[in-house]
This record gives structure tokens, C-alpha cells and sequence, in this order.
């Protein structure tokens, strides 16, 4: 697995995602403006409802468009010679205390925060620099201990690669 890789996966995501509010935002708009939506007295919100959802689905696929367009423009650049964690880096952390040396995998990015994909049965997970774990891991660079709270516990980890 590399950075190049899951640059392509999140970018596969964030589509999937964008399209798929582009069809909740159609569903939703005909729905607002459905002939059967109209109020048959003053207490029928139905029509009132739907159009809020529809606005609200409407400002999702700006979001999701967002997103998507950020990771389709840019392209993965390799690691900055010093070596320190920053945005678009891909982090690998092996637990401490484990005798199976556990990994977790972490990709810094600008949105999107809190999706995880999958490759090659590896699960990365998008940490944006404002999160928790996003805070916790800029500016460290390979051999540095963090430790992040899992389950409610503190779990130590060591940076073993930055890419």
C-alpha cells in the first residue's frame, strides 16, 4: 500500500459519495415538489418538511462535490525531505504494547475527515489536521511515541513510516 493508492481510493470514495447525494438531493426535491406535498390545512407540514430536507441535501452535495474536486485536482506529492508529518501524508503506527506489533494507518487530508477506506484488506482512515489524532500526529516524524485514546484508553504508538 501507498500513498498513490489510497489517494485513488479516497478519491473513488468521495465520488461515490458526492453521487450518491446528488440522487438523496433529486429523491428529496421531487418529494418537496411532489403535487401531493401541498398542505391540505394549516396543520399539514409535510410539504414545509420536505422542502428543508431537500434544501439541506442540496447543500450536502456542495460538500460532497467539494471534497471530491479537492482530492481529483490534486495529486500525491512525495514526502518533504525532512520527513515530518503534514497534510496528504499517509502515517503507519504499530501499537506499543502489543505483542503482534498492531498497525493502524492514517491519512492526514484537508476534508473528509472520519473516512475510512479500505485496501488490500488495510483499513486507512482520514484524519484532517484540526481532529484529535490529526493534532496528535503533525509535525512528529518517524520513531516518536503518541498515544490516542482507543475504546477508553490511552494505547501508546510509535510512527513507523511516513510516506
Amino acid at each position: 500500500m501507498n500513498k498513490h493508492d489510497v489517494h485513488k481510493a479516497v478519491t473513488a470514495a468521495l465520488l461515490g459519495r458526492y453521487e450518491t447525494a446528488k440522487w438523496a438531493a433529486k429523491q428529496a426535491h421531487e418529494a418537496a415538489t411532489n403535487e401531493e406535498s401541498v398542505a391540505e390545512n394549516k396543520y399539514d407540514t409535510f410539504g414545509l418538511e420536505a422542502s428543508y430536507l431537500a434544501h439541506g441535501q442540496s447543500q450536502r452535495v456542495l460538500d460532497c462535490e467539494k471534497d471530491w474536486l479537492l482530492f481529483e485536482k490534486k495529486q500525491p506529492a512525495l514526502i518533504k525531505e525532512e520527513g515530518v508529518i503534514d497534510l496528504w501524508c499517509l502515517v503507519t503506527l504499530t501499537e506499543l504494547e502489543s505483542s503482534c506489533g498492531t498497525e493502524k494507518y492514517f491519512f492526514i487530508s484537508p476534508c473528509a475527515g472520519g473516512l475510512t477506506i479500505e485496501i488490500i484488506e488495510k483499513k486507512v482512515c482520514l484524519v484532517t489536521p484540526f481532529s484529535p489524532v490529526g493534532k496528535k500526529l503533525l509535525g512528529k516524524v518517524v520513531g516518536d511515541e503518541v498515544e490516542l485514546l482507543q475504546n477508553g484508553k490511552q494505547m501508546a504508538y510509535e510512527i513507523t513510516t511516513i510516506e
